[in-house]
């Protein structure tokens, strides 16, 4: 341990000290309930020299402990501010599985007080840093973010969260909640006017790999029109392909470049969704005999 962080050490418990003090109450002197504020005060300057001295245990602790502080007094903005930075020291700790339930309990703080911007904001913030290790739980932040700011009237912004959850589910296989966000994400992005072609290119790809080409083609006839030139072209012939189980069409439409211009993940999609089955030379000669027959 360093100089500077034994110092650092000193000054937290003494900061500790402090804020016992505060809550303390006293009949002797008159004091009959507990000074919240000043002790909510000392709990996160006391949070601030723990993280310093790198007892990140101890400064999540604090900052909890300064979380009940104000919520006594109803600062609730700080309860949620200091949740907020319980959410960083988590981070730092490794303890990735706290962080969901802490940046929920800080948005909805935030949110009590009409600080829907400052919601939004830390659940994305908390979302990047699941997306890696803990996808599942970041999906869940993702869709809460979308769920706050639709309510001020900001669709396009609504559509952006929701589309990094369905992202997320294509990530973990969950297809069935990747569908419900990409719906979602267009009827936002209808609202705001703006381009919802990877969301509908998501979709169509979606029921292909669920084998649902009706279903599929639906999408196509209800959304089609927010497809540029490129995608439709790709889309018409690998439904064509598909009805006429040609494999060589399907295959040409699902590497095209429309498809690996695609976000990564419905890139990926497409490169896994199952062709028809590659008929022989020999397959290919015996149907145009059958044909031949025929006429």
């Amino acid at each position: 341990m360093s100089i500077l962080e034994k110092k650092k050490l000193e000054e937290a418990n003494e900061h500790v000290r402090l804020a016992e003090k505060h809550l303390k109450t006293s009949p002797l002197k008159l004091k009959f309930s507990p000074d919240w504020d000043p002790a909510g005060d000392e709990f996160s300057r006391a949070a601030t020299c723990f993280k310093v001295a790198k007892d990140y245990e101890q400064a999540k602790k604090c900052l909890l402990r300064a979380v009940d502080c104000y919520k006594e007094i109803h600062s609730i903005f700080q309860a949620g501010k200091m949740l907020e930075q319980a959410v960083l020291v988590s981070r730092d700790m490794g303890k990735l599985e706290d962080i969901a339930k802490l940046a929920e309990r800080g948005a909805l703080m935030y949110r009590q007080v009409n600080k829907p911007e400052a919601a939004s904001t830390l659940l994305d913030k908390a979302a990047k840093m699941l997306e890696k290790d803990r996808p599942e739980d970041a999906t869940g932040l993702y869709e809460k973010a979308a769920e706050t700011v639709s309510t001020e009237d900001r669709p396009n912004v609504a559509a952006e969260y929701m589309g990094k959850a369905a992202r997320l589910y294509l990530r973990t296989k969950d297809l069935d909640s990747a569908v419900g966000c990409l719906r979602r994400e267009v009827e936002w992005r209808k609202e705001a006017g703006t381009q919802a072609g990877q969301a509908v290119m998501g979709l169509i790809l979606i029921e292909l790999k669920r084998g649902d080409r009706v279903a599929s083609e639906k999408v196509f006839r209800e959304w089609g029109g927010w497809l540029d030139g490129n995608q439709a072209r790709a889309v018409t012939n690998m439904l064509q392909g598909f009805d006429e189980q040609d494999f060589a069409q399907v295959d040409s439409a699902l590497t095209c470049t429309a498809m690996k211009e695609l976000d990564l993940e419905f890139a990926k999609l497409a490169r896994d969704i199952p062709r028809p089955r590659e008929r022989t030379e020999g397959e290919e000669g015996d149907e145009e005999e059958e044909m031949g027959g025929l006429c």
